[in-house]
Protein backbone atom coordinates (compact mmCIF):
# COMPACT_ATOMS: atom_id res chain seq x y z
CA UNK A 1 0.00 0.00 0.00
CA UNK A 2 1.45 3.36 -1.01
CA UNK A 3 1.13 6.15 1.53
CA UNK A 4 0.69 9.72 0.39
CA UNK A 5 -1.26 11.35 3.22
CA UNK A 6 -1.67 10.55 6.91
CA UNK A 7 -3.95 12.21 9.43
CA UNK A 8 -3.06 12.12 13.11
CA UNK A 9 -5.84 12.63 15.63
CA UNK A 10 -4.41 13.44 19.05
CA UNK A 11 -7.08 12.26 21.48
CA UNK A 12 -4.62 13.06 24.31
CA UNK A 13 -2.69 10.80 26.64
CA UNK A 14 -2.09 10.88 30.36
CA UNK A 15 0.13 8.10 31.68
CA UNK A 16 2.05 7.51 34.91
CA UNK A 17 5.08 8.67 32.92
CA UNK A 18 4.03 11.15 30.27
CA UNK A 19 1.40 13.81 29.61
CA UNK A 20 -0.14 14.81 26.30
CA UNK A 21 -3.10 17.04 27.17
CA UNK A 22 -2.71 20.66 25.99
CA UNK A 23 -0.65 22.67 26.53
CA UNK A 24 1.49 19.50 26.53
CA UNK A 25 2.38 17.49 23.45
CA UNK A 26 3.51 13.94 24.17
CA UNK A 27 6.02 11.84 22.24
CA UNK A 28 3.56 9.94 20.03
CA UNK A 29 2.89 12.59 17.34
CA UNK A 30 6.63 13.19 16.94
CA UNK A 31 7.47 9.48 16.72
CA UNK A 32 4.70 8.79 14.19
CA UNK A 33 5.44 11.76 11.94
CA UNK A 34 9.19 11.32 12.26
CA UNK A 35 9.20 7.64 11.31
CA UNK A 36 6.97 8.31 8.29
CA UNK A 37 9.17 11.19 7.10
CA UNK A 38 12.29 9.09 7.67
CA UNK A 39 10.88 6.42 5.36
CA UNK A 40 9.54 8.88 2.77
CA UNK A 41 9.93 12.62 3.17
CA UNK A 42 7.20 13.26 0.59
CA UNK A 43 4.42 11.86 2.83
CA UNK A 44 2.03 14.58 3.97
CA UNK A 45 1.18 14.38 7.67
CA UNK A 46 -1.72 16.38 9.09
CA UNK A 47 -2.10 16.78 12.84
CA UNK A 48 -5.30 17.67 14.71
CA UNK A 49 -6.13 17.66 18.38
CA UNK A 50 -9.52 16.26 19.35
CA UNK A 51 -10.58 19.72 20.55
CA UNK A 52 -9.87 21.17 17.10
CA UNK A 53 -11.99 18.43 15.56
CA UNK A 54 -14.86 19.12 17.95
CA UNK A 55 -14.83 22.76 16.88
CA UNK A 56 -14.80 22.01 13.14
CA UNK A 57 -15.80 18.41 12.48
CA UNK A 58 -16.91 18.92 8.88
CA UNK A 59 -13.56 20.45 7.87
CA UNK A 60 -11.66 17.61 9.51
CA UNK A 61 -13.75 14.93 7.79
CA UNK A 62 -13.26 16.63 4.44
CA UNK A 63 -9.46 16.55 4.92
CA UNK A 64 -9.38 13.07 6.49
CA UNK A 65 -11.18 11.56 3.51
CA UNK A 66 -8.16 12.46 1.37
CA UNK A 67 -5.82 10.50 3.67
CA UNK A 68 -4.69 6.91 3.27
CA UNK A 69 -4.30 6.41 7.03
CA UNK A 70 -5.99 8.00 10.02
CA UNK A 71 -4.06 7.49 13.26
CA UNK A 72 -5.80 7.82 16.60
CA UNK A 73 -3.54 8.59 19.59
CA UNK A 74 -5.53 7.59 22.67
CA UNK A 75 -4.82 6.91 26.32
CA UNK A 76 -5.99 9.04 29.25
CA UNK A 77 -4.95 6.23 31.61
CA UNK A 78 -4.35 8.35 34.71
CA UNK A 79 -7.40 9.98 36.30
CA UNK A 80 -7.16 13.75 35.97
CA UNK A 81 -8.92 17.04 35.35
CA UNK A 82 -7.66 19.41 32.70
CA UNK A 83 -8.02 23.07 31.81
CA UNK A 84 -6.31 22.82 28.42
CA UNK A 85 -8.37 20.09 26.78
CA UNK A 86 -10.76 17.17 27.18
CA UNK A 87 -9.51 13.68 26.19
CA UNK A 88 -11.41 11.74 23.57
CA UNK A 89 -14.30 9.60 24.83
CA UNK A 90 -15.24 6.10 23.74
CA UNK A 91 -18.40 7.46 22.09
CA UNK A 92 -16.30 9.94 20.08
CA UNK A 93 -14.00 7.11 19.04
CA UNK A 94 -16.99 5.18 17.74
CA UNK A 95 -18.23 8.21 15.82
CA UNK A 96 -14.90 9.24 14.31
CA UNK A 97 -13.84 5.74 13.29
CA UNK A 98 -17.16 5.41 11.47
CA UNK A 99 -16.78 8.77 9.72
CA UNK A 100 -13.23 7.87 8.59
CA UNK A 101 -14.05 4.30 7.54
CA UNK A 102 -12.85 4.91 3.97
CA UNK A 103 -9.28 5.23 5.33
CA UNK A 104 -7.15 2.72 7.23
CA UNK A 105 -7.82 3.47 10.90
CA UNK A 106 -5.01 2.74 13.34
CA UNK A 107 -5.03 2.99 17.13
CA UNK A 108 -1.80 3.84 18.98
CA UNK A 109 -0.95 4.97 22.47
CA UNK A 110 -1.58 3.56 25.93
CA UNK A 111 -5.18 2.56 25.13
CA UNK A 112 -3.87 0.13 22.51
CA UNK A 113 -1.92 -1.75 25.19
CA UNK A 114 -3.96 -1.28 28.36
CA UNK A 115 -7.48 -0.35 27.32
CA UNK A 116 -9.17 3.03 27.41
CA UNK A 117 -9.15 4.64 30.84
CA UNK A 118 -12.50 6.22 31.60
CA UNK A 119 -11.50 8.29 34.61
CA UNK A 120 -10.92 7.66 38.29
CA UNK A 121 -12.99 4.91 39.86
CA UNK A 122 -13.68 3.13 36.57
CA UNK A 123 -12.61 -0.05 34.84
CA UNK A 124 -10.94 0.58 31.48
CA UNK A 125 -12.68 -0.30 28.21
CA UNK A 126 -10.80 -3.47 27.30
CA UNK A 127 -8.85 -3.89 24.09
CA UNK A 128 -11.22 -6.48 22.65
CA UNK A 129 -13.90 -3.82 22.42
CA UNK A 130 -11.48 -1.26 20.97
CA UNK A 131 -10.24 -3.65 18.28
CA UNK A 132 -13.71 -3.73 16.76
CA UNK A 133 -13.37 -0.04 15.83
CA UNK A 134 -10.00 -0.13 14.07
CA UNK A 135 -8.27 -1.79 11.16
CA UNK A 136 -5.11 -2.12 13.25
CA UNK A 137 -4.26 -1.73 16.93
CA UNK A 138 -0.57 -1.02 17.54
CA UNK A 139 0.47 -2.54 20.85
CA UNK A 140 4.13 -2.06 20.02
CA UNK A 141 6.15 1.10 19.53
CA UNK A 142 4.80 3.53 16.92
CA UNK A 143 8.10 4.40 15.26
CA UNK A 144 8.82 0.72 14.49
CA UNK A 145 5.33 0.18 13.11
CA UNK A 146 4.96 3.28 10.95
CA UNK A 147 8.47 3.13 9.52
CA UNK A 148 7.81 -0.44 8.41
CA UNK A 149 4.35 0.41 7.07
CA UNK A 150 5.82 3.17 4.93
CA UNK A 151 8.50 0.81 3.58
CA UNK A 152 6.70 -2.54 3.26
CA UNK A 153 2.98 -1.87 3.60
CA UNK A 154 0.44 -2.68 6.29
CA UNK A 155 0.07 -6.38 5.46
CA UNK A 156 3.75 -7.11 6.09
CA UNK A 157 4.07 -5.07 9.30
CA UNK A 158 3.98 -6.50 12.81
CA UNK A 159 1.99 -4.23 15.18
CA UNK A 160 3.34 -5.57 18.49
CA UNK A 161 7.10 -5.02 18.13
CA UNK A 162 8.68 -3.21 21.08
CA UNK A 163 11.95 -1.35 20.84
CA UNK A 164 15.04 -2.93 22.35
CA UNK A 165 16.91 0.36 22.05
CA UNK A 166 16.31 3.96 20.99
CA UNK A 167 18.21 3.86 17.69
CA UNK A 168 15.18 4.39 15.44
CA UNK A 169 13.25 6.46 18.00
CA UNK A 170 16.09 8.98 18.32
CA UNK A 171 16.03 9.62 14.57
CA UNK A 172 12.23 9.77 14.54
CA UNK A 173 12.26 12.33 17.35
CA UNK A 174 14.53 14.56 15.27
CA UNK A 175 12.61 14.12 12.02
CA UNK A 176 9.27 14.57 13.76
CA UNK A 177 10.13 17.70 15.71
CA UNK A 178 8.43 19.98 13.15
CA UNK A 179 5.02 18.37 13.75
CA UNK A 180 4.73 20.72 16.74
CA UNK A 181 4.20 23.55 14.22
CA UNK A 182 0.70 22.14 13.66
CA UNK A 183 -0.24 22.10 17.36
CA UNK A 184 -2.83 24.77 18.29
CA UNK A 185 -0.72 25.83 21.29
CA UNK A 186 2.41 26.34 19.21
CA UNK A 187 3.81 29.85 19.48
CA UNK A 188 2.48 30.54 22.94
CA UNK A 189 2.18 28.06 25.84
CA UNK A 190 3.07 24.73 24.21
CA UNK A 191 5.07 22.43 26.51
CA UNK A 192 6.99 19.58 24.88
CA UNK A 193 7.21 16.35 26.86
CA UNK A 194 10.68 14.79 26.63
CA UNK A 195 11.39 11.09 27.15
CA UNK A 196 14.56 10.01 28.97
CA UNK A 197 13.75 6.34 29.47
CA UNK A 198 10.93 3.84 29.57
CA UNK A 199 10.14 1.21 32.17
CA UNK A 200 10.14 1.29 35.95
CA UNK A 201 13.28 0.44 37.96
CA UNK A 202 10.95 -1.34 40.41
CA UNK A 203 9.95 -3.85 37.73
CA UNK A 204 12.23 -6.34 39.52
CA UNK A 205 9.71 -6.44 42.39
CA UNK A 206 6.60 -6.06 40.25
CA UNK A 207 6.00 -2.34 40.75
CA UNK A 208 2.81 -0.71 42.01
CA UNK A 209 -0.35 -2.77 41.51
CA UNK A 210 -2.13 -0.21 39.33
CA UNK A 211 0.77 1.02 37.18
CA UNK A 212 1.52 0.23 33.54
CA UNK A 213 5.23 1.18 33.55
CA UNK A 214 6.56 -2.09 35.08
CA UNK A 215 4.85 -3.97 32.22
CA UNK A 216 7.63 -2.79 29.89
CA UNK A 217 10.25 -4.77 31.80
CA UNK A 218 13.80 -3.61 32.25
CA UNK A 219 14.13 0.16 31.67
CA UNK A 220 15.76 1.28 28.43
CA UNK A 221 17.67 4.56 28.65
CA UNK A 222 18.35 7.30 26.13
CA UNK A 223 21.84 8.75 26.12
CA UNK A 224 22.12 12.39 27.27
CA UNK A 225 23.49 13.49 23.90
CA UNK A 226 20.49 11.99 22.06
CA UNK A 227 18.04 13.83 24.31
CA UNK A 228 20.02 17.05 23.92
CA UNK A 229 19.93 16.72 20.12
CA UNK A 230 16.16 16.29 20.26
CA UNK A 231 15.75 19.41 22.40
CA UNK A 232 18.00 21.31 19.99
CA UNK A 233 15.82 20.27 17.03
CA UNK A 234 12.65 21.30 18.87
CA UNK A 235 14.22 24.58 19.94
CA UNK A 236 15.15 25.37 16.34
CA UNK A 237 11.52 25.04 15.26
CA UNK A 238 10.33 27.29 18.06
CA UNK A 239 9.79 25.22 21.23
CA UNK A 240 10.61 27.19 24.38
CA UNK A 241 9.00 25.12 27.13
CA UNK A 242 10.20 21.62 27.95
CA UNK A 243 9.32 19.06 30.58
CA UNK A 244 11.66 16.16 31.25
CA UNK A 245 8.62 14.20 32.31
CA UNK A 246 8.53 10.95 30.42
CA UNK A 247 10.02 8.56 32.94
CA UNK A 248 8.77 7.13 36.25
CA UNK A 249 11.70 8.55 38.24
CA UNK A 250 14.07 11.22 36.94
CA UNK A 251 16.50 10.52 39.80
CA UNK A 252 17.04 6.98 38.50
CA UNK A 253 18.12 8.22 35.06
CA UNK A 254 21.30 6.41 34.00
CA UNK A 255 21.74 4.79 37.41
CA UNK A 256 24.28 1.98 37.31
CA UNK A 257 22.20 -0.04 39.77
CA UNK A 258 19.10 -0.49 37.63
CA UNK A 259 18.30 -4.18 37.51
CA UNK A 260 20.15 -4.78 40.77
CA UNK A 261 18.21 -2.72 43.31
CA UNK A 262 14.58 -1.71 43.68
CA UNK A 263 15.70 1.84 44.48
CA UNK A 264 18.89 2.42 42.47
CA UNK A 265 21.28 5.18 43.47
CA UNK A 266 20.99 8.39 41.43
CA UNK A 267 23.74 9.31 39.00
CA UNK A 268 24.21 13.09 39.48
CA UNK A 269 26.98 13.22 36.88
CA UNK A 270 24.70 11.99 34.09
CA UNK A 271 21.90 14.30 35.21
CA UNK A 272 24.33 17.20 34.99
CA UNK A 273 25.33 16.16 31.46
CA UNK A 274 21.67 16.06 30.49
CA UNK A 275 20.49 19.35 31.99
CA UNK A 276 23.66 21.30 31.19
CA UNK A 277 23.49 20.00 27.64
CA UNK A 278 19.89 21.14 27.26
CA UNK A 279 20.75 24.61 28.51
CA UNK A 280 23.67 24.79 26.08
CA UNK A 281 21.63 24.04 22.95
CA UNK A 282 18.50 25.94 24.02
CA UNK A 283 19.87 29.08 25.70
CA UNK A 284 16.63 31.03 25.29
CA UNK A 285 14.26 28.43 26.70
CA UNK A 286 11.83 29.78 29.28
CA UNK A 287 10.69 26.65 31.08
CA UNK A 288 12.63 23.48 31.89
CA UNK A 289 10.77 21.27 34.34
CA UNK A 290 10.65 17.66 35.51
CA UNK A 291 7.82 15.42 36.65
CA UNK A 292 8.08 12.08 38.44
CA UNK A 293 10.38 11.36 41.37
CA UNK A 294 10.23 8.09 43.29
CA UNK A 295 10.20 8.97 47.01
CA UNK A 296 11.81 5.60 47.71
CA UNK A 297 14.88 6.63 45.72
CA UNK A 298 15.29 9.59 48.07
CA UNK A 299 14.54 7.63 51.24
CA UNK A 300 17.02 4.86 50.42
CA UNK A 301 19.71 7.06 48.83
CA UNK A 302 19.54 10.43 50.60
CA UNK A 303 23.09 11.60 49.90
CA UNK A 304 23.05 10.92 46.15
CA UNK A 305 19.47 12.18 45.89
CA UNK A 306 20.39 15.51 47.47
CA UNK A 307 23.22 15.93 44.97
CA UNK A 308 20.92 15.00 42.08
CA UNK A 309 18.19 17.39 43.23
CA UNK A 310 20.72 20.21 43.57
CA UNK A 311 21.82 19.55 39.99
CA UNK A 312 18.23 19.79 38.75
CA UNK A 313 17.64 23.01 40.69
CA UNK A 314 20.80 24.53 39.23
CA UNK A 315 19.68 24.09 35.61
CA UNK A 316 15.87 24.00 35.63
CA UNK A 317 13.29 26.81 35.86
CA UNK A 318 11.63 27.74 39.18
CA UNK A 319 8.05 26.70 39.83
CA UNK A 320 9.01 23.07 39.23
CA UNK A 321 7.25 20.09 40.82
CA UNK A 322 8.59 16.65 41.75
CA UNK A 323 5.50 14.45 41.55
CA UNK A 324 5.90 11.83 44.25
CA UNK A 325 3.95 8.62 43.77
CA UNK A 326 3.11 8.25 47.44
CA UNK A 327 -0.50 7.12 46.80
CA UNK A 328 -1.35 6.57 50.49
CA UNK A 329 -0.04 6.94 54.04
CA UNK A 330 -1.84 3.76 55.14
CA UNK A 331 0.76 1.02 55.70
CA UNK A 332 -1.76 -1.75 54.99
CA UNK A 333 -2.52 -0.29 51.56
CA UNK A 334 1.20 0.19 50.86
CA UNK A 335 1.88 -3.47 51.58
CA UNK A 336 -1.17 -4.84 49.72
CA UNK A 337 -0.28 -2.92 46.53
CA UNK A 338 3.52 -3.09 46.61
CA UNK A 339 3.74 0.70 46.74
CA UNK A 340 6.98 2.63 46.92
CA UNK A 341 7.30 3.94 50.47
CA UNK A 342 5.88 3.71 53.94
CA UNK A 343 4.60 6.90 55.61
CA UNK A 344 7.75 7.95 57.47
CA UNK A 345 9.87 7.38 54.36
CA UNK A 346 7.45 9.53 52.37
CA UNK A 347 7.71 12.33 54.92
CA UNK A 348 11.49 12.21 54.78
CA UNK A 349 11.45 12.53 50.98
CA UNK A 350 9.14 15.55 51.31
CA UNK A 351 11.49 17.15 53.85
CA UNK A 352 14.55 16.65 51.64
CA UNK A 353 12.90 18.18 48.56
CA UNK A 354 11.75 21.14 50.65
CA UNK A 355 15.27 21.65 51.96
CA UNK A 356 16.72 21.73 48.44
CA UNK A 357 13.96 23.44 46.51
CA UNK A 358 12.02 25.85 48.72
CA UNK A 359 13.96 29.03 47.85
CA UNK A 360 12.24 31.28 45.31
CA UNK A 361 13.42 31.95 41.78
CA UNK A 362 12.81 34.55 39.05
CA UNK A 363 9.21 33.43 38.52
CA UNK A 364 8.28 34.28 42.11
CA UNK A 365 7.70 30.63 42.99
CA UNK A 366 9.77 28.15 44.98
CA UNK A 367 12.28 26.33 42.80
CA UNK A 368 11.17 22.74 43.37
CA UNK A 369 8.37 21.41 45.55
CA UNK A 370 6.92 17.93 45.95
CA UNK A 371 3.51 16.95 44.67
CA UNK A 372 1.45 14.14 46.16
CA UNK A 373 -1.06 11.73 44.66
CA UNK A 374 -3.51 10.03 47.04
CA UNK A 375 -5.34 7.14 45.39
CA UNK A 376 -8.52 5.49 46.62
CA UNK A 377 -10.11 2.17 45.76
CA UNK A 378 -6.90 0.18 46.23
CA UNK A 379 -7.01 -3.27 47.90
CA UNK A 380 -6.42 -3.04 51.64
CA UNK A 381 -8.34 0.21 51.95
CA UNK A 382 -10.66 0.71 54.93
CA UNK A 383 -12.43 3.66 56.51
CA UNK A 384 -9.31 4.12 58.59
CA UNK A 385 -7.29 4.85 55.42
CA UNK A 386 -9.02 8.19 54.97
CA UNK A 387 -8.31 9.31 58.54
CA UNK A 388 -4.68 8.13 58.42
CA UNK A 389 -4.11 10.20 55.28
CA UNK A 390 -5.64 13.28 56.91
CA UNK A 391 -3.36 12.89 59.93
CA UNK A 392 -0.26 12.82 57.74
CA UNK A 393 -1.42 15.87 55.81
CA UNK A 394 -1.76 17.60 59.19
CA UNK A 395 1.83 16.61 60.02
CA UNK A 396 3.01 18.23 56.79
CA UNK A 397 1.24 21.46 57.75
CA UNK A 398 2.58 21.34 61.32
CA UNK A 399 6.16 20.89 60.11
CA UNK A 400 5.71 23.98 57.89
CA UNK A 401 6.63 21.97 54.80
CA UNK A 402 5.38 22.94 51.35
CA UNK A 403 3.50 20.71 48.93
CA UNK A 404 2.65 22.15 45.54
CA UNK A 405 -0.46 20.04 45.07
CA UNK A 406 -2.33 17.04 46.45
CA UNK A 407 -4.24 15.07 43.83
CA UNK A 408 -7.06 13.11 45.47
CA UNK A 409 -8.26 10.55 42.94
CA UNK A 410 -10.02 7.22 42.60
CA UNK A 411 -7.83 4.60 40.96
CA UNK A 412 -8.31 3.72 37.31
CA UNK A 413 -8.02 -0.03 36.65
CA UNK A 414 -6.12 -0.83 33.45
CA UNK A 415 -5.85 -4.06 31.52
CA UNK A 416 -2.53 -5.84 31.98
CA UNK A 417 -1.76 -4.43 35.43
CA UNK A 418 -1.85 -6.62 38.58
CA UNK A 419 -4.88 -4.63 39.73
CA UNK A 420 -6.85 -5.81 36.68
CA UNK A 421 -7.24 -9.21 38.40
CA UNK A 422 -8.90 -7.46 41.34
CA UNK A 423 -11.14 -5.11 39.40
CA UNK A 424 -14.32 -6.45 41.00
CA UNK A 425 -12.86 -5.78 44.44
CA UNK A 426 -11.85 -2.27 43.42
CA UNK A 427 -15.32 -1.58 42.09
CA UNK A 428 -16.80 -2.79 45.38
CA UNK A 429 -14.45 -0.61 47.48
CA UNK A 430 -15.23 2.49 45.45
CA UNK A 431 -18.97 1.95 45.87
CA UNK A 432 -18.61 1.17 49.57
CA UNK A 433 -16.71 4.35 50.44
CA UNK A 434 -18.15 6.74 47.86
CA UNK A 435 -19.85 9.07 50.35
CA UNK A 436 -16.76 9.02 52.61
CA UNK A 437 -14.57 9.83 49.62
CA UNK A 438 -16.68 12.84 48.68
CA UNK A 439 -16.64 14.13 52.27
CA UNK A 440 -12.90 13.55 52.47
CA UNK A 441 -12.10 15.44 49.24
CA UNK A 442 -13.95 18.50 50.49
CA UNK A 443 -12.19 18.29 53.85
CA UNK A 444 -8.75 18.08 52.21
CA UNK A 445 -9.54 21.14 50.08
CA UNK A 446 -10.76 23.16 53.05
CA UNK A 447 -8.26 22.10 55.70
CA UNK A 448 -5.12 21.42 53.65
CA UNK A 449 -5.17 22.79 50.11
CA UNK A 450 -6.28 26.30 51.04
CA UNK A 451 -3.66 26.67 53.80
CA UNK A 452 -0.91 25.16 51.65
CA UNK A 453 -1.55 27.36 48.63
CA UNK A 454 -1.54 30.41 50.87
CA UNK A 455 1.80 29.26 52.26
CA UNK A 456 3.29 28.93 48.77
CA UNK A 457 1.84 32.13 47.27
CA UNK A 458 0.61 34.42 50.05
CA UNK A 459 -1.25 37.60 49.05
CA UNK A 460 1.19 40.09 47.57
CA UNK A 461 3.31 37.45 45.83
CA UNK A 462 4.31 38.37 42.29
CA UNK A 463 4.17 35.47 39.82
CA UNK A 464 5.88 36.05 36.49
CA UNK A 465 5.46 34.65 33.00
CA UNK A 466 1.87 33.47 32.81
CA UNK A 467 -0.17 33.04 29.64
CA UNK A 468 -3.77 34.20 29.46
CA UNK A 469 -5.46 30.93 28.46
CA UNK A 470 -9.24 31.15 28.55
CA UNK A 471 -12.31 33.04 29.76
CA UNK A 472 -14.56 31.64 32.46
CA UNK A 473 -17.47 33.18 34.39
CA UNK A 474 -16.24 36.76 34.07
CA UNK A 475 -12.61 35.85 34.75
CA UNK A 476 -9.58 35.39 32.53
CA UNK A 477 -7.64 32.26 33.49
CA UNK A 478 -3.84 32.51 33.46
CA UNK A 479 -1.19 29.85 34.04
CA UNK A 480 2.51 29.34 33.55
CA UNK A 481 3.50 26.75 30.89
CA UNK A 482 4.78 24.49 33.62
CA UNK A 483 4.49 21.28 35.62
CA UNK A 484 1.26 21.56 37.64
CA UNK A 485 0.95 25.33 37.21
CA UNK A 486 -1.02 27.43 39.67
CA UNK A 487 -4.33 28.58 38.20
CA UNK A 488 -4.78 32.34 38.47
CA UNK A 489 -8.19 33.98 38.05
CA UNK A 490 -8.11 37.59 36.89
CA UNK A 491 -11.27 39.69 37.12
CA UNK A 492 -12.37 40.82 33.66
CA UNK A 493 -12.01 39.67 30.09
CA UNK A 494 -8.57 40.14 28.52
CA UNK A 495 -7.13 39.16 25.14
CA UNK A 496 -5.84 35.60 25.24
CA UNK A 497 -2.39 34.16 24.45
CA UNK A 498 -0.60 37.13 26.00
CA UNK A 499 2.15 36.89 28.63
CA UNK A 500 1.53 38.70 31.91
CA UNK A 501 2.92 39.02 35.41
CA UNK A 502 0.40 39.01 38.25
CA UNK A 503 0.15 39.95 41.91
CA UNK A 504 -1.73 37.50 44.13
CA UNK A 505 -4.76 39.08 45.83
CA UNK A 506 -6.33 36.07 47.54
CA UNK A 507 -6.07 32.28 47.61
CA UNK A 508 -8.65 29.51 47.42
CA UNK A 509 -8.12 25.74 47.54
CA UNK A 510 -7.05 25.11 43.96
CA UNK A 511 -6.52 28.59 42.52
CA UNK A 512 -5.66 32.18 43.36
CA UNK A 513 -7.19 35.50 42.40
CA UNK A 514 -4.68 37.94 40.98
CA UNK A 515 -4.33 41.23 39.17
CA UNK A 516 -2.13 42.00 36.19
CA UNK A 517 0.95 44.07 36.91
CA UNK A 518 1.33 46.86 34.38
CA UNK A 519 4.54 46.46 32.39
Amino acid sequence: MGINRVAIIDGYTDEPAGLGVPPYINVYPRLIAGSLWLADKSIEVFYWTIDEIRRNLSYFIEKARTCDIVVFIVGPEVPGRYIGGIPISYRELEHLTYLTRQSTRILVGPAARYGLGMGGGTIAVDRTKLKMLFDEVVTGDPELFFYEVAINGLEKTEPCRLRGNYDLANIAFLKGSRIILQHPNYGWNLVVEIETYRGCPRWITGGCSFCIEPCYGRPIMRKPEDIVREVEALYRVGARHFRIGRQPDILAYMSQEIGEKEFPRPNPYMLKRLFHGIRSVAPGLRILHIDNVNPGTIAYNPRESVEALKTIVKYHSPGDVAALGIETFDEKVVKANNLKVYPDEALEAIRIINKIGSSRGWSGLPHLLPGINLLYGLPGETRETYYVNIEYLKKILEEKLMIRRVNVRKVSVLEGTPLWLYRSKVRSLIRKYDSLYRWYRIRVMKEFDRKMLRRIVPPGTIIRYLYLEKHYAGYTIARQPASYPITVKIHGIYSLKKVVDIRVRSTASKSVVGSIIAS
